[in-house]
């Protein structure tokens, strides 16, 4: 009679390319963090003019505007640096996912929401480049400023809301991550308080957005970017042991049994 016994089949050494795609992310949310950080202080780029107080409304905003014209260059280098990071950020949640495992509901949620929120994210900033690069247009040519001005407001406005759903969505996608964590490999606790601590920064970024606070939205995009999650997502690139063996079955020691007579 042969028989089986249920063993441990190792899982596929896929160690490397997670570390990479997380150091790339981490890489690129750090320079797009800095170079935000050193823009919005008026380091990278001229401050933006201060309003003269006996100039009308729409000599200021033409100011304004005439200003903003000279610093579209960086935001589309910042924020192509940004996209990177993004995208990198969904391939970790793919990776992330099939080493937890991709059969697990939460797993798959998390994934699922991260690259949602990843793509949420870079659809809105595409939307503001495009809407930049035409107010800029406009304020240097023969156009109401007024329009101009009404534009502008619009194209913020919506991508305000994409980065409020993209933040969101990642942190409710991390809280996943972080509960099939502790369900399927107690062994990483602190990973997965981690996790938490990142998705509760994401839930803060989406409700500054929330509430227009802009001062709380640029800190936040700050720490998120320069500190949070290039950490999380080194940590994660080298979390070994979720590469745990996975239950499989192989072939068991070889027996006859015969019957005595």
């Amino acid at each position: 009679m042969q028989t089986q016994t249920a063993g441990r089949v190792p899982a596929k050494d896929t160690a490397g390319a997670p570390q990479i795609v997380g150091y790339l992310a981490a890489a690129a949310f750090v320079i797009a963090a800095a170079w935000f950080g050193l823009a919005t202080r008026g380091v990278t780029v001229a401050p933006a003019p201060e309003a003269n107080p006996d100039a009308r409304p729409l000599q200021v905003m033409l100011g304004y505007y005439r200003w903003q014209v000279t610093t579209l260059p960086q935001e589309r280098i910042c924020t192509s640096v940004a996209i990177v990071g993004f995208l990198c950020l969904a391939v970790a949640a793919v990776f992330l996912r099939d080493l937890l495992d991709r059969d697990r509901a939460l797993s798959r949620i998390g994934a699922l929401l991260v690259g949602a929120g990843a793509a949420a994210w870079i659809s809105g900033s595409v939307l503001e480049l495009g809407g930049h690069r035409a107010v800029g247009l406009m304020a240097t040519h023969a156009n109401s400023i007024q329009a101009t001005n009404s534009i502008a407001f619009t194209i913020d406005a919506i991508g305000d809301a994409f980065a409020l759903a993209a933040f969101a969505l990642i942190g409710v996608g991390m809280l996943a991550f972080a509960r099939a964590t502790l369900q399927q490999r107690p062994g990483h606790r602190a990973w997965a308080g981690c996790t938490i601590v990142v998705a509760l920064a994401m839930l803060v970024t989406a409700g500054s957005y929330a509430a227009a606070n802009g001062s709380l939205s640029d800190v936040m995009l700050l720490a998120d970017g320069a500190v949070l999650v290039p950490l999380w997502l080194i940590w994660t690139g080298h979390t070994g042991g979720f590469q745990a063996e996975r239950p499989g079955v192989r072939p068991g020691t070889m027996a006859r049994a015969r019957a005595s007579s």
